[in-house]
Order: structure tokens, then C-alpha cells, then sequence
């Protein structure tokens, strides 16, 4: 059992019984002038295990609520704390709209769940959500165990950043159970989106009339990564092979190609000193992307002897967390690629 932990919960909102949070809103908004309209689209749940996070997932709220009017509800829960409380805070993030100076505003509801408190946390959630709008839940940190098929069968979207799991092959195992048999959760994994760059990046590299029929040949592929990266530099691993129809062998990290051919992978760790670089190698050529550990801008290099050698600068289109999300809640569709992907490196994940 762990002390209760303290945070400061001055930029929560106003601190209220949770019995009387309805009530309350209801007076939040008695109270604010005609100017102002509470406007919700969709539900955005936020849970953490971190108390220092938030005030910045507040931030969060507030930007994401500019651009997607939500009832955001954000959750602090410590099952192991040695007593149990439950407390709750209610807030508004207002924006204006156009030129006038009508606001939409969106409503938080944060919650502190300690102790035996936090297996309350389905029936907070239920509670409290608009009701008939669809729910996106982000989930920071490891998924729970064990799961409560109560909470995930409402999900509609669910994100989480596998960057920070401390066991991806557990966590991915888990996430393929929550997501078997219900075609209707949407995988966000913040991870994957900022992949995005360097998927686009490579794709672009092949655009090259002498490179394109090099894809058939590919023979091995070196990733020099963060040391906390290597979950990212799985997935992209995972997109290569998906891309080019490669599966993975039984022995060794390699994967098989259609035609029969062996293909090598290797995951290093900080070997550039901070400069993330890839590389993809076929018998007579070669194809790397690097990104500086500060850099906008991805060097780019194709090595084709006797044909082609050339070098280019290509945008890296870096995003911070709350760009990410935005870049996510404005997503209508799935991540089919990134299921396939996922799929490609599970049975690699234990090696």
C-alpha cells in the first residue's frame, strides 16, 4: 500500500461533492452570461496514474477542446493507495468563435480515485459521459490489468502511446484481446502516428524511377533508434514488412520475402549519439533516412552504383502530444495498416 499522493489541484476547476456534479455544471452555467454555449460532440476520457500530469492534461483539454467541443472527463486513479477517497473538481474551457464574441465552451470533470475508491472507475465513467455521443478514451501508461470488459465495451476510440509501456509484448497481447470480437473499437496508438513522417519520408525515396524495382530485392534493414525507442522502431519494422509482404521467419530477427528470400532486420540503440537513422539495403543499393535529434528535416540518401546517388532534405513534420491527439480526434476512419503492421511484429516481440 502506498501514502495518498499530493498534487496541486488549483488549475482543476472548482472542487465539488461528486453526487452534486450535474447540479453544479447546472449552476456553472446559470451563472455565465448569454455569450457563452456549452457545446459537447464527443465524450474524451483521459485516464492517468500520474498525478503531476494533471494540469498539463488540462492544458491538453483545454487546446483539444478549441478545435473538438467535448465532455472531457479526466481521472487520476491509485488502487494502491493505503486509503480510500474519492474527490471531484468541474471546470469550462471556453473559445471564441469567428469574429464575434460568442464562445463554445466544453466541459471538465476531473476525478481523484484512491484506494478501493478507483475500482469505481467504470461507474464514474458510465455516469457521467453525454449521453448517445461516441467515446474516445485515452489511456496513458500501461493498460490495467485485469481488464474490465464493462469499460472497454463502451469504448468507441481507444489511444494510448505504446512508447510508454513497460512491457509492449504483454501490452500488445492485451490490446488484440480488448479489440477480438468488437469490430467497432478504432486502435489509436500515439506511437504509430508519429511514425508517420518517416513512413511518408521512405515512401517518397522509392518515387525514384531506379529505386522503385529495389523494393523486390531488399535483403536487410538496420534501424539505429533512442534507446527508449525501440518499441517505434518495431513498428516500423512492422510497416516494411507489411508494405512488402514479408513474414516472419521462426528463427532470428529476419522475415521471409515471397520469393523465398531471407531478410535481416537489426534494432540498435544510440549508436548515432541521438541521430535516429534507418537503412534498407538490397544487393546493389542502398536507401537511408536520418533525423537529428533536434532536427525539422530528415537527410535523405540513395546509394544506387554506377546509376544513381543522390541526397535530399525532406520535412520530418515533427508533432508534440496534444498535436498528435488532434491529428487522431480528426482521423473519421481506422489505422488498417497499423493492424497489419501489429500483426507483423508480435511474433517477434518476445526475442
Amino acid at each position: 500500500m502506498e501514502a495518498p499522493v499530493t498534487f496541486d489541484a488549483s488549475r482543476l476547476g472548482i472542487p465539488v461533492e461528486i453526487g452534486r456534479i450535474d447540479k453544479e455544471l447546472g449552476k456553472l452555467w446559470d451563472s455565465s452570461d448569454d455569450s457563452k454555449t456549452r457545446a459537447s460532440l464527443i465524450n474524451f476520457v483521459i485516464h492517468t496514474g500520474d498525478a503531476a500530469s494533471l494540469a498539463a492534461d488540462t492544458e491538453i483539454i483545454s487546446t483539444i477542446a478549441a478545435k473538438h467541443a467535448c465532455r472531457a472527463i479526466l481521472i487520476f486513479s491509485n488502487p494502491r493507495a493505503s486509503e480510500s477517497s474519492a474527490q471531484a473538481w468541474i471546470n469550462a474551457h471556453c473559445h471564441q468563435t469567428g469574429k464575434g464574441e460568442r464562445q463554445l465552451c466544453s466541459e471538465q470533470i476531473t476525478f481523484r480515485l484512491d484506494g478501493e475508491s478507483a475500482h469505481a472507475l467504470p461507474n464514474i465513467v458510465f455516469s457521467h459521459l453525454d449521453s448517445d455521443l461516441p467515446l474516445c478514451l485515452w489511456w496513458q501508461g500501461d493498460l490495467p490489468e485485469p481488464l474490465d470488459d464493462t469499460l472497454w465495451a463502451w469504448v468507441d476510440r481507444l489511444i494510448y502511446d505504446s512508447a510508454e509501456w513497460s512491457n509492449p509484448t504483454h501490452q500488445f497481447s492485451m490490446v488484440r484481446h480488448l479489440t477480438a470480437g468488437r469490430k467497432g473499437t478504432v486502435l489509436c496508438d500515439l506511437n504509430w502516428t508519429r511514425l508517420q513522417p518517416w513512413r511518408y519520408a521512405f515512401a517518397s525515396l522509392f518515387d525514384h524511377a531506379a529505386a522503385f524495382p529495389k523494393l523486390a530485392k531488399v535483403d536487410s534493414l538496420e534501424i539505429d533508434l533512442n534507446h527508449d525507442s525501440r518499441t517505434s522502431a518495431l513498428l516500423l519494422v512492422g510497416w516494411f514488412a507489411c508494405q512488402l509482404g514479408w513474414t516472419a521467419n521462426s528463427s532470428g530477427n529476419e522475415f521471409l520475402a515471397a520469393d523465398g528470400r531471407r531478410v535481416a532486420f537489426t534494432i540498435r540503440e544510440n549508436a548515432n549519439h541521438g541521430r535516429n537513422s534507418a537503412v534498407i539495403r538490397c544487393e546493389d543499393a542502398e536507401f537511408e533516412l536520418s533525423l537529428g535529434a533536434d532536427s525539422d528535416f530528415f537527410e535523405a540518401a540513395i546509394r544506387i552504383p554506377g546509376v544513381s546517388e543522390s541526397r535530399q532534405i525532406l520535412p520530418a513534420s515533427r508533432r508534440n502530444t496534444t498535436d498528435t491527439l488532434l491529428a487522431e480526434l480528426s482521423r473519421a476512419g481506422r489505422h488498417p495498416l497499423y493492424t497489419k503492421s501489429l500483426e507483423k511484429i508480435l511474433p517477434l516481440l518476445g526475442r
